[in-house]
């Protein structure tokens, strides 16, 4: 293939990332800046699909620790597609979860933000990368 094609599947690539990235985060801004009690019948379900997969072995707290790792996954690898650059889409990704997080407690007195869901975000954006760093090694050749 010539280099002209190439160039052009992966600004067509990067262009679908992209499209992706700003549904993706439209939806993680509804799922995380809305009041607690509009969300409970989602983390209700998640909770109960965690323990029935685990057999009852993941309490609350853990579902919620993979969920907010999870949940920067798609962020991570579309950011990093994007971009171009795994490390910019990690740190672009733990400055939208901190936003999450004083946003959640300068607005939303029913939600309970913590540092550690930035870290759990973060580690999610950092899975996320990973994943797209080859693909991207193959975009920019």
């Amino acid at each position: 293939m010539s280099a002209a094609i190439i160039t052009r599947k992966a600004a067509a690539g990067r262009g679908c990332a992209a499209v992706l990235f700003g549904l993706y985060t439209v939806m993680v801004a509804r799922l995380t800046l809305a009041p607690a009690s509009s969300e409970s019948a989602i983390f209700g379900l998640l909770d109960l699909i965690m323990a029935q997969l685990s057999g009852g072995r993941l309490q609350w707290s853990q579902t919620e620790v993979l969920a907010n790792v999870a949940l920067f996954v798609p962020a991570g690898f579309l950011l990093a597609i994007v971009l171009g650059r795994s490390w910019a889409s990690v740190v672009l990704c733990i400055v939208f979860a901190a936003g999450i997080e004083l946003a959640q407690q300068r607005y939303l007195p029913s939600r309970v933000p913590s540092v550690a869901d930035v870290e759990h975000n973060a580690l999610g954006a950092i899975i996320g990368a990973a994943v797209a760093w080859p693909i991207n090694r193959v975009l920019t050749r």
